[in-house]
């Protein structure tokens, strides 16, 4: 299976072979929007996912420079072979074989053109694709998953990009390579499938906590100094305080405070309120125990409060929630 899929992807496309004996700009762009972005001028990628479809999956033309551009969508950029540079956001990174960049809408990249041996698969995800219940469904149900979500796809800051690590990562290899074969040789519940493999891939890529933001923070501590805050109030949702979590990571309360807010655009009161809720939904989902003592277990006292807040949180009540998600 594997060996295919590798033929396959390594195999020059007769559009591959025209690029390497002379590179040229794809008659394709003549058609696509051209707006300003800081005074110069991007083309607007926005139909490549096909109507009704929220994912989108294609390896990259090799020996093409893809110009300066932003999606209206999601794009997750795995590095299948060799090499694969980019100019994001005006910063040049340039991704080894296994390394993983997730863009944001609305960040002009660019990439430099690609080598016989560097194979690049796009992978480009609608928004809309992270509902509740996408995240309900990964294996870190809590604030990590919520953080790696809004960094990139938070309506107000369409500025970023993550960069993961996951060279090392034979499980997300796999799961990589596994949803390629599904995607390009689709059969009979080919769609539950991939939906599947996305939800691994992404509890996968919760677990690789050394990635780099494009999103400043103070030295000496970086993003991984962020998720370890994030874990830790995960674990410790129901007894710490903004103060033992300063004091467990020696920082000042004030300093705490400063920097969860800058680095999520969340109060540490409002990290706590996610996280409650958000197991409150894994045990609405996953359990049979009555809704009151739901809420007391996951540390919402007033029960009228708790009904407000996940409301708010999941368009949902407690009840609607636990008929469209039971599993139990």
């Amino acid at each position: 299976m594997y060996e295919e899929l590798d033929k396959k992807l390594r195999s020059l496309t007769t559009r591959e072979r025209e690029y390497q004996e002379q590179p040229f700009l794809s008659p394709k762009y003549k058609t696509y929007e051209i707006v300003e972005y800081e005074g110069k001028e991007v083309y607007v990628f926005s139909s490549e996912i096909p109507v009704n479809e929220n994912i989108a999956i294609s390896k990259q033309n090799r020996f093409a420079e893809v110009p300066m551009h932003i999606h209206t969508y999601l794009e997750l950029n795995y590095v299948y072979s060799g090499e694969c540079t980019q100019i994001i956001n005006g910063e040049t990174n340039t991704l080894t074989e296994g390394q993983i960049c997730i863009v944001d809408t609305g960040v002009p990249h660019s990439i430099y053109p690609a080598s016989e041996s560097d194979i690049i698969i796009n992978i480009l995800i609608r928004k809309e694709y992270f509902t509740s219940s996408f995240l309900s469904r990964l294996s870190n149900q809590g604030v990590i998953s919520n953080f790696l979500v809004n960094a990139i796809s938070d309506t107000q800051n369409h500025n970023r990009y993550i960069i993961f690590h996951s060279e090392k990562n034979v499980n997300l290899q796999t799961l990589i390579r596994q949803l390629l074969c599904e995607y390009f040789d689709k059969s009979i519940c080919s769609e539950e499938m991939i939906d599947c493999y996305m939800v691994l891939i992404f509890s996968e890529l919760l677990r690789v906590f050394h990635f780099y933001t494009n999103q400043s923070n103070d030295q000496p501590y970086s993003g991984t100094k962020l998720i370890e805050i994030l874990h830790y109030i995960e674990k410790n949702y129901k007894t710490c305080t903004l103060v033992s979590t300063a004091t467990h990571f020696s920082f000042s309360p004030n300093y705490m405070s400063y920097f969860i807010k800058k680095g999520t655009k969340k109060t540490f009161k409002e990290l706590i309120q996610i996280q409650r809720l958000q197991h409150s939904s894994v045990l609405l989902s996953n359990t049979n125990m009555p809704i009151y003592e739901i809420a007391d277990e996951t540390g919402h006292g007033n029960l009228s409060y708790f009904y407000k807040k996940f409301k708010q949180y999941y368009n949902l009540t407690p009840q609607e929630y636990r008929e469209k998600h039971n599993r139990s």
